[in-house]
């Protein structure tokens, strides 16, 4: 029986890089090309442990990546109401 080989996520890791978070971005990335030398040279077993890497990594991009917009864009926003709303009569 012949398997499919693993899928490497190299556009979902690039994606992730670019738009989300760097660090974990660029190790999908290394992990997505190993995927392919791995099967390249036949090692169907390393291609999917980084396969699962690549896709675990770019996830955590995913997930850190919108939880940092989110947080910056709710700041931003207290930040905007609490100088909007300040008290002229208060005095330290």
């Amino acid at each position: 029986m012949d398997r499919r080989p693993p899928h490497d996520y190299l556009p979902i890791a690039v994606a992730h890089h670019r738009l989300l978070l760097w660090p974990t971005g660029i190790i999908a990335i290394i992990k997505a090309v190993q995927v392919r030398t791995a099967i390249a040279r036949g090692d169907m077993v390393t291609a999917e442990i980084a396969s699962r890497e690549a896709r675990n990594f770019s996830f955590i991009s995913l997930a850190v990546g919108i939880a940092s917009i989110v947080l910056c864009t709710i700041l931003t926003v207290v930040v905007i109401i609490a100088s909007q709303h300040h008290d002229d009569d208060w005095e330290p």
